[in-house]
Protein backbone atom coordinates (compact mmCIF):
# COMPACT_ATOMS: atom_id res chain seq x y z
CA UNK A 1 0.00 0.00 0.00
CA UNK A 2 1.25 3.11 -0.82
CA UNK A 3 1.82 6.23 1.18
CA UNK A 4 -1.17 8.14 -0.33
CA UNK A 5 -3.14 5.15 -0.21
CA UNK A 6 -2.67 4.88 3.58
CA UNK A 7 -3.75 8.40 4.23
CA UNK A 8 -6.69 7.68 2.11
CA UNK A 9 -7.78 4.75 4.26
CA UNK A 10 -6.77 6.83 7.67
CA UNK A 11 -9.47 9.04 6.70
CA UNK A 12 -11.90 7.10 5.72
CA UNK A 13 -11.31 4.49 8.98
CA UNK A 14 -11.67 8.82 11.12
CA UNK A 15 -14.94 9.29 8.91
CA UNK A 16 -16.70 6.25 9.58
CA UNK A 17 -15.77 6.42 13.06
CA UNK A 18 -17.21 9.96 13.58
CA UNK A 19 -20.20 8.66 11.88
CA UNK A 20 -20.62 5.77 14.05
CA UNK A 21 -20.04 7.85 16.87
CA UNK A 22 -22.08 10.96 16.21
CA UNK A 23 -25.65 9.02 15.32
CA UNK A 24 -26.28 6.97 18.60
CA UNK A 25 -24.99 10.10 20.65
CA UNK A 26 -27.51 12.34 18.63
CA UNK A 27 -29.92 10.02 19.17
CA UNK A 28 -29.75 9.84 23.01
CA UNK A 29 -29.81 13.60 23.21
CA UNK A 30 -32.76 13.70 21.53
CA UNK A 31 -34.30 11.31 23.30
CA UNK A 32 -33.24 13.06 27.02
CA UNK A 33 -34.05 16.28 25.62
CA UNK A 34 -37.95 15.25 24.83
CA UNK A 35 -38.24 13.31 27.72
CA UNK A 36 -35.90 14.88 30.60
CA UNK A 37 -38.67 15.59 32.99
CA UNK A 38 -38.53 11.70 34.11
CA UNK A 39 -34.87 11.05 35.72
CA UNK A 40 -35.36 7.48 36.14
CA UNK A 41 -35.20 7.35 32.31
CA UNK A 42 -31.18 8.31 32.26
CA UNK A 43 -29.85 4.63 33.41
CA UNK A 44 -32.15 3.15 30.23
CA UNK A 45 -30.49 6.06 27.97
CA UNK A 46 -27.23 5.35 29.89
CA UNK A 47 -26.93 1.70 29.27
CA UNK A 48 -27.30 1.92 25.31
CA UNK A 49 -24.46 4.57 25.06
CA UNK A 50 -22.20 2.28 27.44
CA UNK A 51 -23.42 -0.44 25.08
CA UNK A 52 -21.93 1.21 21.78
CA UNK A 53 -19.22 3.45 23.46
CA UNK A 54 -16.52 2.81 21.19
CA UNK A 55 -13.72 2.69 23.84
CA UNK A 56 -15.86 0.39 25.70
CA UNK A 57 -16.24 -1.78 22.34
CA UNK A 58 -12.30 -2.08 22.27
CA UNK A 59 -12.06 -3.75 25.52
CA UNK A 60 -15.37 -6.20 25.44
CA UNK A 61 -14.40 -9.48 25.51
CA UNK A 62 -17.97 -11.26 24.79
CA UNK A 63 -18.89 -15.03 25.31
CA UNK A 64 -21.65 -15.58 23.30
CA UNK A 65 -22.56 -13.47 20.55
CA UNK A 66 -25.81 -13.75 19.00
CA UNK A 67 -27.23 -11.98 15.74
CA UNK A 68 -30.63 -11.14 15.61
CA UNK A 69 -33.84 -11.72 18.33
CA UNK A 70 -34.81 -15.16 17.20
CA UNK A 71 -32.70 -17.53 20.04
CA UNK A 72 -33.84 -18.25 23.48
CA UNK A 73 -31.78 -16.28 25.17
CA UNK A 74 -32.29 -18.86 28.01
CA UNK A 75 -30.52 -21.17 26.66
CA UNK A 76 -27.31 -18.80 26.95
CA UNK A 77 -28.14 -17.89 30.41
CA UNK A 78 -28.25 -21.24 31.63
CA UNK A 79 -24.92 -21.92 30.34
CA UNK A 80 -23.46 -19.47 32.08
CA UNK A 81 -22.57 -17.25 29.59
CA UNK A 82 -24.26 -13.37 29.07
CA UNK A 83 -26.19 -12.87 24.94
CA UNK A 84 -24.20 -10.25 23.57
CA UNK A 85 -26.95 -8.88 20.77
CA UNK A 86 -25.84 -7.29 17.78
CA UNK A 87 -29.08 -6.51 15.88
CA UNK A 88 -27.65 -3.60 13.21
CA UNK A 89 -29.04 -0.47 13.51
CA UNK A 90 -25.46 1.63 13.12
CA UNK A 91 -24.69 3.61 9.56
CA UNK A 92 -21.39 4.00 11.06
CA UNK A 93 -21.18 -0.30 11.15
CA UNK A 94 -22.35 -0.31 8.17
CA UNK A 95 -19.58 1.88 6.06
CA UNK A 96 -17.44 -0.89 8.04
CA UNK A 97 -18.74 -3.80 5.73
CA UNK A 98 -18.74 -1.47 2.33
CA UNK A 99 -15.57 -3.49 1.07
CA UNK A 100 -17.21 -7.33 1.97
CA UNK A 101 -21.01 -7.59 0.64
CA UNK A 102 -22.67 -6.25 -2.17
CA UNK A 103 -24.19 -2.52 -2.08
CA UNK A 104 -27.77 -3.77 -2.68
CA UNK A 105 -27.37 -5.87 0.73
CA UNK A 106 -29.90 -5.12 3.42
CA UNK A 107 -28.57 -2.61 5.97
CA UNK A 108 -29.11 -4.73 9.16
CA UNK A 109 -27.45 -7.32 7.62
CA UNK A 110 -24.54 -5.25 6.92
CA UNK A 111 -24.31 -3.60 10.05
CA UNK A 112 -24.11 -6.32 12.01
CA UNK A 113 -21.44 -7.77 10.01
CA UNK A 114 -19.65 -4.13 10.30
CA UNK A 115 -20.24 -5.12 13.96
CA UNK A 116 -17.75 -7.96 13.64
CA UNK A 117 -15.56 -6.68 11.54
CA UNK A 118 -13.95 -3.68 11.95
CA UNK A 119 -10.58 -2.17 12.58
CA UNK A 120 -11.66 -0.54 15.75
CA UNK A 121 -12.74 -3.26 17.96
CA UNK A 122 -12.38 -7.10 17.77
CA UNK A 123 -15.42 -8.32 19.36
CA UNK A 124 -15.88 -12.14 18.30
CA UNK A 125 -12.39 -12.86 19.04
CA UNK A 126 -13.03 -15.28 21.69
CA UNK A 127 -16.91 -15.67 20.88
CA UNK A 128 -19.10 -18.32 20.17
CA UNK A 129 -20.67 -16.24 17.31
CA UNK A 130 -24.79 -17.93 16.71
CA UNK A 131 -26.16 -16.86 13.43
CA UNK A 132 -30.04 -17.75 13.57
CA UNK A 133 -30.40 -18.32 9.01
CA UNK A 134 -33.77 -16.09 8.56
CA UNK A 135 -32.91 -15.20 5.36
CA UNK A 136 -30.17 -15.78 2.64
CA UNK A 137 -27.71 -12.75 3.93
CA UNK A 138 -27.71 -14.41 7.17
CA UNK A 139 -26.42 -17.55 5.53
CA UNK A 140 -23.97 -15.25 3.74
CA UNK A 141 -22.53 -13.48 6.53
CA UNK A 142 -21.82 -16.68 8.39
CA UNK A 143 -19.76 -17.86 5.86
CA UNK A 144 -17.79 -14.71 6.13
CA UNK A 145 -17.15 -14.94 9.62
CA UNK A 146 -16.07 -18.17 9.56
CA UNK A 147 -13.53 -17.43 6.51
CA UNK A 148 -12.22 -15.18 8.92
CA UNK A 149 -11.46 -17.17 11.39
CA UNK A 150 -14.43 -16.49 14.37
CA UNK A 151 -15.86 -19.47 15.71
CA UNK A 152 -19.96 -19.24 14.18
CA UNK A 153 -22.52 -21.67 14.89
CA UNK A 154 -25.88 -21.39 12.67
CA UNK A 155 -29.51 -22.46 13.71
CA UNK A 156 -31.54 -23.18 10.79
CA UNK A 157 -35.50 -21.87 11.65
CA UNK A 158 -37.94 -24.55 10.39
CA UNK A 159 -40.28 -21.96 8.24
CA UNK A 160 -43.35 -23.57 8.23
CA UNK A 161 -44.98 -23.65 12.01
CA UNK A 162 -47.48 -26.03 10.88
CA UNK A 163 -45.19 -28.64 8.95
CA UNK A 164 -45.25 -31.74 11.66
CA UNK A 165 -42.02 -32.19 11.35
CA UNK A 166 -41.01 -28.36 12.30
CA UNK A 167 -41.11 -28.85 16.53
CA UNK A 168 -38.75 -32.36 15.80
CA UNK A 169 -36.33 -30.07 13.14
CA UNK A 170 -36.81 -27.03 15.76
CA UNK A 171 -35.53 -29.04 18.91
CA UNK A 172 -32.89 -30.89 17.16
CA UNK A 173 -31.17 -27.70 16.26
CA UNK A 174 -31.61 -26.48 19.65
CA UNK A 175 -30.37 -29.39 21.20
CA UNK A 176 -26.94 -28.98 18.91
CA UNK A 177 -26.92 -25.43 19.85
CA UNK A 178 -26.74 -26.15 23.51
CA UNK A 179 -24.14 -28.93 22.97
CA UNK A 180 -22.31 -26.29 21.38
CA UNK A 181 -22.89 -23.66 24.10
CA UNK A 182 -22.09 -25.67 26.63
CA UNK A 183 -18.09 -26.72 24.96
CA UNK A 184 -17.65 -23.72 23.92
CA UNK A 185 -18.42 -21.72 28.18
CA UNK A 186 -17.04 -25.19 29.87
CA UNK A 187 -20.49 -25.08 31.97
CA UNK A 188 -23.18 -27.87 31.49
CA UNK A 189 -26.79 -26.55 30.97
CA UNK A 190 -28.53 -28.39 34.11
CA UNK A 191 -32.71 -28.70 34.74
CA UNK A 192 -31.48 -26.18 37.81
CA UNK A 193 -29.47 -23.30 35.79
CA UNK A 194 -32.69 -23.61 32.68
CA UNK A 195 -35.36 -22.30 35.75
CA UNK A 196 -33.58 -19.88 36.91
CA UNK A 197 -32.48 -18.32 33.73
CA UNK A 198 -36.41 -18.83 32.65
CA UNK A 199 -37.25 -17.06 35.71
CA UNK A 200 -34.98 -14.02 34.73
CA UNK A 201 -36.12 -13.92 31.48
CA UNK A 202 -40.06 -13.88 32.14
CA UNK A 203 -39.59 -11.15 35.07
CA UNK A 204 -38.01 -8.97 32.27
CA UNK A 205 -40.33 -9.87 29.91
CA UNK A 206 -43.29 -9.13 32.30
CA UNK A 207 -41.69 -5.67 33.12
CA UNK A 208 -42.05 -4.78 29.54
CA UNK A 209 -45.37 -5.57 29.32
CA UNK A 210 -46.16 -3.62 32.33
CA UNK A 211 -44.35 -0.68 31.16
CA UNK A 212 -46.52 -1.00 27.86
CA UNK A 213 -49.45 -0.76 29.85
CA UNK A 214 -48.14 2.05 31.61
CA UNK A 215 -46.89 3.91 29.03
CA UNK A 216 -50.33 3.77 27.64
CA UNK A 217 -52.42 5.21 31.02
CA UNK A 218 -50.06 7.50 31.12
CA UNK A 219 -50.58 8.96 27.73
CA UNK A 220 -48.31 11.94 26.23
CA UNK A 221 -45.83 11.53 29.19
CA UNK A 222 -43.43 10.32 27.47
CA UNK A 223 -42.93 9.88 23.88
CA UNK A 224 -43.40 6.49 21.53
CA UNK A 225 -39.48 7.16 20.77
CA UNK A 226 -38.19 6.87 24.14
CA UNK A 227 -40.79 3.91 25.01
CA UNK A 228 -38.73 1.85 21.93
CA UNK A 229 -35.61 3.04 23.44
CA UNK A 230 -36.22 1.25 26.86
CA UNK A 231 -37.77 -1.51 25.47
CA UNK A 232 -34.29 -1.71 22.90
CA UNK A 233 -31.90 -1.53 25.96
CA UNK A 234 -33.07 -4.82 26.83
CA UNK A 235 -30.72 -6.25 24.48
CA UNK A 236 -27.73 -3.63 25.36
CA UNK A 237 -27.46 -4.41 29.35
CA UNK A 238 -24.39 -6.89 30.63
CA UNK A 239 -26.81 -6.88 34.11
CA UNK A 240 -30.21 -8.25 33.48
CA UNK A 241 -31.22 -8.31 37.04
CA UNK A 242 -30.10 -4.62 37.85
CA UNK A 243 -32.14 -3.88 34.56
CA UNK A 244 -35.35 -5.23 35.93
CA UNK A 245 -34.76 -3.69 39.04
CA UNK A 246 -34.19 -0.26 37.46
CA UNK A 247 -37.64 -0.81 34.92
CA UNK A 248 -39.90 -1.58 37.62
CA UNK A 249 -38.71 1.59 39.03
CA UNK A 250 -39.45 3.39 36.19
CA UNK A 251 -42.95 1.99 35.59
CA UNK A 252 -43.48 2.86 39.26
CA UNK A 253 -42.78 6.58 38.55
CA UNK A 254 -44.43 6.79 35.55
CA UNK A 255 -47.65 5.82 37.66
CA UNK A 256 -46.95 8.21 40.60
CA UNK A 257 -46.51 11.07 37.90
CA UNK A 258 -49.21 13.86 37.94
CA UNK A 259 -47.92 16.19 35.49
CA UNK A 260 -50.89 17.41 33.31
CA UNK A 261 -50.31 16.65 29.95
CA UNK A 262 -51.66 18.93 26.98
CA UNK A 263 -54.55 18.37 25.45
CA UNK A 264 -52.09 18.18 22.04
CA UNK A 265 -50.34 15.60 22.84
CA UNK A 266 -52.59 13.06 23.78
CA UNK A 267 -55.07 13.93 20.51
CA UNK A 268 -52.40 13.42 18.18
CA UNK A 269 -53.36 10.74 15.48
CA UNK A 270 -52.35 7.16 16.36
CA UNK A 271 -50.08 4.84 14.42
CA UNK A 272 -48.69 1.24 14.59
CA UNK A 273 -45.39 1.17 13.46
CA UNK A 274 -44.61 -2.19 11.96
CA UNK A 275 -42.54 -4.07 9.86
CA UNK A 276 -39.06 -4.03 8.86
CA UNK A 277 -37.42 -3.53 13.29
CA UNK A 278 -36.61 -0.12 13.89
CA UNK A 279 -33.33 -0.83 15.76
CA UNK A 280 -31.18 1.49 18.11
CA UNK A 281 -29.50 4.18 17.22
CA UNK A 282 -31.06 4.71 13.90
CA UNK A 283 -34.40 6.64 14.67
CA UNK A 284 -34.70 8.84 12.42
CA UNK A 285 -38.53 7.10 10.98
CA UNK A 286 -39.96 7.23 14.89
CA UNK A 287 -38.33 10.83 15.35
CA UNK A 288 -39.67 11.47 11.88
CA UNK A 289 -43.03 10.11 13.19
CA UNK A 290 -43.13 12.50 16.04
CA UNK A 291 -41.78 15.48 14.66
CA UNK A 292 -44.94 16.07 12.00
CA UNK A 293 -47.42 16.00 14.85
CA UNK A 294 -48.23 11.90 14.77
CA UNK A 295 -47.98 9.57 17.56
CA UNK A 296 -46.06 6.27 17.65
CA UNK A 297 -49.07 4.42 19.62
CA UNK A 298 -47.74 1.01 18.91
CA UNK A 299 -44.73 -0.83 17.81
CA UNK A 300 -44.98 -4.25 15.98
CA UNK A 301 -41.44 -6.21 14.90
CA UNK A 302 -39.63 -9.12 15.22
CA UNK A 303 -38.76 -8.46 19.26
CA UNK A 304 -42.21 -7.25 20.34
CA UNK A 305 -44.50 -10.91 20.47
CA UNK A 306 -41.53 -12.10 22.46
CA UNK A 307 -42.34 -10.00 25.07
CA UNK A 308 -45.27 -12.13 25.37
CA UNK A 309 -43.32 -15.74 25.09
CA UNK A 310 -43.74 -17.30 28.44
CA UNK A 311 -42.47 -21.13 29.27
CA UNK A 312 -45.36 -21.41 31.40
CA UNK A 313 -48.09 -21.53 28.99
CA UNK A 314 -46.02 -23.92 26.04
CA UNK A 315 -46.21 -27.84 25.75
CA UNK A 316 -46.90 -28.11 29.70
CA UNK A 317 -44.07 -30.60 29.72
CA UNK A 318 -42.20 -31.35 32.90
CA UNK A 319 -38.80 -30.74 30.57
CA UNK A 320 -37.66 -26.81 31.34
CA UNK A 321 -35.57 -26.95 27.66
CA UNK A 322 -38.74 -27.89 25.70
CA UNK A 323 -41.01 -25.59 27.22
CA UNK A 324 -38.18 -23.05 26.91
CA UNK A 325 -37.79 -23.47 23.37
CA UNK A 326 -40.92 -24.27 22.25
CA UNK A 327 -42.47 -21.02 23.87
CA UNK A 328 -39.86 -18.94 22.10
CA UNK A 329 -40.67 -20.96 18.57
CA UNK A 330 -44.85 -20.27 19.47
CA UNK A 331 -43.73 -16.63 19.54
CA UNK A 332 -40.61 -16.09 17.05
CA UNK A 333 -42.01 -13.86 13.98
CA UNK A 334 -38.83 -12.96 12.82
CA UNK A 335 -38.38 -13.07 8.68
CA UNK A 336 -37.95 -16.93 8.60
CA UNK A 337 -41.23 -17.89 8.23
CA UNK A 338 -42.82 -18.44 4.80
CA UNK A 339 -46.38 -17.16 6.84
CA UNK A 340 -45.40 -14.94 9.65
CA UNK A 341 -48.63 -16.21 11.60
CA UNK A 342 -47.66 -15.17 14.62
CA UNK A 343 -46.78 -11.48 13.45
CA UNK A 344 -50.26 -10.93 11.50
CA UNK A 345 -51.74 -12.74 14.96
CA UNK A 346 -50.05 -9.68 16.65
CA UNK A 347 -51.39 -7.10 13.96
CA UNK A 348 -55.26 -8.17 15.03
CA UNK A 349 -54.62 -7.54 18.65
CA UNK A 350 -53.94 -4.29 17.60
CA UNK A 351 -56.64 -3.99 15.36
CA UNK A 352 -59.39 -4.90 18.30
CA UNK A 353 -57.92 -2.62 20.54
CA UNK A 354 -59.60 0.01 18.33
CA UNK A 355 -56.57 2.52 19.20
CA UNK A 356 -54.99 2.40 15.78
CA UNK A 357 -55.79 5.22 13.52
CA UNK A 358 -53.23 4.36 10.68
CA UNK A 359 -50.06 1.86 10.26
CA UNK A 360 -46.65 2.78 8.77
CA UNK A 361 -45.52 -0.16 7.55
CA UNK A 362 -41.61 0.33 7.33
CA UNK A 363 -39.99 -1.54 5.02
CA UNK A 364 -35.43 -1.42 4.89
CA UNK A 365 -33.80 -1.75 1.05
CA UNK A 366 -33.26 -5.31 0.52
CA UNK A 367 -35.24 -6.75 3.13
CA UNK A 368 -38.33 -7.87 0.61
CA UNK A 369 -39.52 -10.60 2.99
CA UNK A 370 -41.15 -8.18 4.56
CA UNK A 371 -43.23 -6.62 1.31
CA UNK A 372 -44.10 -10.42 0.60
CA UNK A 373 -46.62 -9.76 3.76
CA UNK A 374 -47.54 -6.22 3.09
CA UNK A 375 -50.78 -7.13 0.64
CA UNK A 376 -52.24 -9.51 3.77
CA UNK A 377 -51.96 -6.45 6.28
CA UNK A 378 -53.62 -4.12 3.49
CA UNK A 379 -56.65 -6.52 3.80
CA UNK A 380 -56.08 -6.71 7.43
CA UNK A 381 -56.68 -3.28 8.42
CA UNK A 382 -59.22 -2.19 5.63
CA UNK A 383 -61.59 -4.75 7.50
CA UNK A 384 -61.72 -1.39 9.52
CA UNK A 385 -60.43 0.93 6.90
CA UNK A 386 -57.48 2.15 8.71
CA UNK A 387 -54.63 3.08 5.83
CA UNK A 388 -51.37 1.27 5.83
CA UNK A 389 -48.62 3.85 4.43
CA UNK A 390 -45.55 1.50 3.27
CA UNK A 391 -42.02 3.75 4.11
CA UNK A 392 -38.77 2.27 2.52
CA UNK A 393 -35.44 3.84 2.99
CA UNK A 394 -32.29 2.83 4.86
CA UNK A 395 -30.32 3.98 7.30
CA UNK A 396 -28.93 7.01 5.23
CA UNK A 397 -30.54 9.99 6.21
CA UNK A 398 -30.42 12.10 2.96
CA UNK A 399 -33.85 11.13 2.35
CA UNK A 400 -35.53 12.54 5.13
CA UNK A 401 -37.33 15.66 3.64
CA UNK A 402 -39.04 13.03 1.51
CA UNK A 403 -39.97 10.85 3.54
CA UNK A 404 -41.49 13.98 5.68
CA UNK A 405 -43.33 15.08 2.57
CA UNK A 406 -44.62 11.47 2.41
CA UNK A 407 -45.74 11.47 5.43
CA UNK A 408 -47.17 14.58 6.19
CA UNK A 409 -49.78 13.81 3.24
CA UNK A 410 -50.33 10.29 5.03
CA UNK A 411 -51.06 12.40 8.45
CA UNK A 412 -53.38 14.48 6.44
CA UNK A 413 -55.44 11.98 5.22
CA UNK A 414 -55.43 10.56 8.95
CA UNK A 415 -56.83 14.13 9.77
CA UNK A 416 -59.31 14.23 7.02
CA UNK A 417 -60.97 10.76 8.39
CA UNK A 418 -61.19 12.13 11.61
CA UNK A 419 -63.13 14.95 10.14
CA UNK A 420 -64.88 12.74 8.44
CA UNK A 421 -65.71 10.41 11.26
CA UNK A 422 -66.69 13.54 13.58
CA UNK A 423 -68.89 14.82 10.99
CA UNK A 424 -70.79 11.14 11.07
CA UNK A 425 -71.08 11.22 14.70
CA UNK A 426 -72.63 14.36 14.56
CA UNK A 427 -75.36 13.53 11.93
CA UNK A 428 -76.66 10.68 13.73
CA UNK A 429 -76.82 12.29 16.89
CA UNK A 430 -79.36 14.73 15.51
Amino acid sequence: MTEEEKIMTATKNNHTAMTYESEYMDTLKTLYKENSQIEELRYFLNTSYLYFNREKMARRQPKVIVLGTSIPEELIYAAGAKPFWILGGSLGTVAWSDDLVPRDTDPVSRSMLGFLHNDHFDLGREALIIVPITCDSHRKIAGLLKNAGKQVVTVDIPPDKKDPLAGIKWKKQMELLAEKLTDHTGSRITRKSLTQASRLVETARKLMRDFITVGQKQDGLITGSVRMAVLNSYYHTNDLKLWCNQLRKLNLALLKNRKVIPAGETNKPTILLMGSPVTFPNYKIPFLIEDIGLKIGAVLDTTTPKMMASSNDSHQTNDPFDEIIFAHYRYDCSAAYSKNDRLYASALGHLKQGTIEGVVFHVLKGQIEYDFELERFEQLFATKEIPVFRLETDYQYQDVEQLRIRMEAFMEMLTQSRLRDACHLEKAAI
